[in-house]
């Protein structure tokens, strides 16, 4: 019996053909690409084909007027919340127990998605190797997760289900406003495609590298298209198609002045829930142990703000200190100012550089800050001007991973004790700062930390100034870097 999916009036599809397919869904926002997928998505829940919807802004759960779905996430609308310590374990439910899932991550912060999103995928991934069975991923937005000329882990495991997730029966269906912005190496290794409006140059040339005509062809096909109409594209035919509205409640509708009755959802089966149980357990050990922590994490607070009182002590003794005095052994007293001159190695370097070192018997005499020699001083300055453009967000973060080094914090440590939510700074992500290596990054069980970079940092960038590795000569312009930064 051939299992057909009821598109539009003018295909039907075979069941069949849609296994391990991956299908790419694009057009701009109200050019009905959202309806298209959710039609899709009934006619294979007819069947009882099993999936994961990706669902970013928690439109999908809608489905669940007809079909039996189970909706985990961070929304008023899931059956059950999940935090990023639960994916494998969702995903391994699904795909073992063919129980189609929604993973609303509309309220998830970003790392805590990526995470999600990658564990939860290459869970999948693997899995369907051991169960080699049907099984389908929906990727709403997919410009976010599979962007055209970046690399992140995320993105590779999406990208290896579109490419090579048909030997394990996987298929995806890829969704996007923004064709351009898509990876192309997916996007044109689609094998069924659904076109809607476009209006972008840059969107308008991916379909013209997709569909198998002329630019100017293309240009009239896009032209007629009207909303819910979409050039269908498949086994080497195209066709100019009206998808079908789609049966089950619309939860991402625009809103009117209309009133919008929400249907009764189906409810989520006992047997679900019993596989759910398991979950609940592992919560509430977890919660114990965060208990656990963040006992700890008080008593290291407690340390750290003896050993802050500490530090701005002595910060405030520094800014008093017009000078550095660096004291030496009497026996290597005697240095002469030509000695000092030929530890630097640029040859523009004149004895007017030197008057800002004075030998006194045992002591030599190093005066700070202003009196370094012009071409490292230039450098700290043009380093100072590119961190001065940064947003001030980004410039606190520094700031407080420079006097908190060497201890490294996540944005939502940082918010507790800078004058910025914890969004805010994830809005404002110091990738400037990474990018100078005057931060690192480590990613751990609950996210990305950060920790200051300093000293390596000035290492690197200043050591070309000497012909050999001098500690005090470093270590003045750390103080000279951290002292301007720390006021900026």
């Amino acid at each position: 019996m051939v299992k057909t999916l009821n598109i539009s009036s003018e295909i039907k599809l075979d069941l069949k053909k849609i296994i391990g397919k991956s299908i790419s869904v694009l057009g701009i926002t109200g050019s009905g690409k959202t309806n298209t997928s959710a039609v899709i998505l009934e006619e294979m829940l007819k069947y009882k084909y099993p999936m994961t919807i990706v669902d970013i802004d928690g439109e999908y759960w809608g489905l669940k007027e007809q079909f039996e779905l189970l909706v985990v996430g961070k929304s008023k609308n899931v059956d059950f919340e999940v935090n990023v310590e639960h994916a494998r374990q969702i995903a391994e439910i699904s795909i073992s127990k063919n129980i189609p899932v929604i993973l609303d991550i509309s309220g998830f912060l970003y790392e805590d998605t990526y995470q999600f999103l990658l564990n939860y995928m290459e869970e999948i991934w693997d899995l369907a190797g051991k169960f080699r069975k049907p099984y389908e991923i929906v990727l709403e937005e997919a410009h976010e997760f599979i962007p055209q000329g970046t690399r992140n882990d995320l993105k590779e495991i999406f990208t290896r289900i579109a490419l090579r997730g048909r030997k394990r029966g996987l298929g995806i269906i890829i969704l996007s406003q923004r064709s351009a912005k898509v990876e192309k190496d997916v996007l044109t290794q689609a094998e069924m495609v659904f076109l809607h409006k476009v209006i972008h140059p840059s969107d308008i040339k991916v379909y013209k590298e997709i569909l198998p005509v002329t630019a100017k062809e293309v240009s009239i096909l896009i032209s007629k298209l009207k909303v819910g109409d979409c050039i269908f594209y498949f086994e080497n035919n195209y066709d100019l198609i009206h998808v079908r509205l789609r049966d089950t409640f619309h939860a991402g509708f625009t809103p009117s002045l209309k009133t919008v009755k929400t249907p009764k959802l189906k409810l989520v089966s006992d047997e679900i829930l019993k596989s759910l149980q398991n979950l609940t357990k592992a919560k509430i050990k977890e919660k114990s142990e965060i208990d656990r922590l963040k006992t700890k994490v008080n008593d290291l607070e407690a340390k750290l703000a003896e050993r802050d009182d500490h530090i701005q002590k002595l910060e405030s003794d520094i800014e008093t200190l017009g000078r550095i005095r660096v004291e030496v052994q009497p026996e290597i007293a005697q240095i002469s100012k030509a000695m000092i001159k030929d530890l630097f190695s640029d040859e523009n370097n004149d004895d007017s550089n030197m008057e800002s070192i004075h030998i006194t018997g045992d002591v030599a005499e190093i005066e700070a800050y202003d009196d370094l020699p012009e071409n490292v001083k230039n450098h700290a300055d043009k380093i100072l001007n590119r961190i001065g453009k940064l947003s001030k967000p980004k410039k606190e973060m520094l700031k407080f991973l420079i006097n908190r080094h060497p201890l490294d914090y996540t944005y939502a440590q940082m918010a507790e004790w800078i004058d910025y939510s914890e969004s805010t700074l994830y809005k404002n992500q110091p990738n400037e700062l990474l990018k100078m290596k005057m931060i690192n990054r480590e990613r751990k069980h609950n996210g990305f930390h950060y920790v200051s970079n300093l000293d390596n940092f000035v290492e690197n960038e200043f050591k070309i100034y000497f012909k050999e590795s001098k500690s005090e000569y470093l270590c003045l312009i750390k103080d000279y870097l951290k002292k301007q930064l720390l006021f900026m």
